[in-house]
């Protein structure tokens, strides 16, 4: 089994299961805001001699309307505590080892947004 997509997968699940629209792609204009976006992954292996450790350099983005910063904050907030409390995936055990958030405007689309941004460092085990 391929430990970054099982960590890719798994904050997907716990984004939903936080109660998150959260997708793996950037979905049309007509989803509602907010919504959790998980796309960008960077995965770095540590080849030992007897096993192969890692780590992924994961980024989930979160959009809502500019009026919206507050929500987009504590969504990013929410998802740190609960990606890095939950610890597992189905056959290997994580961490958040560094955490990286921030928030900006957004003109991409006909109404203005805030978007929000976590960059999480994750080692596998």
């Amino acid at each position: 089994m391929n430990p970054y997509q099982e960590i890719f997968e798994t904050i997907i699940e716990l984004s939903k299961e936080a109660g998150y629209a959260t997708f793996d792609y950037l979905p049309d204009e007509n989803q509602a805001y907010p919504f959790v976006y998980v796309g960008y992954q960077q995965n770095i292996d540590k080849i030992t001699s007897t096993r192969l450790l890692g780590k992924t350099h994961i980024q989930i983005d979160v959009y809502a309307e500019h009026d919206r910063r507050f929500e987009v904050s504590q969504i990013l907030n929410d998802l740190l505590n609960v990606i890095a409390h939950h610890r597992r995936t189905r056959n290997f055990k994580y961490a958040v080892v560094n955490s990286e958030s921030q928030l900006m405007g957004d003109n991409t689309t006909d109404i203005p947004l805030v978007h929000g941004i976590l960059e999480l460092e994750i080692q596998y085990s």
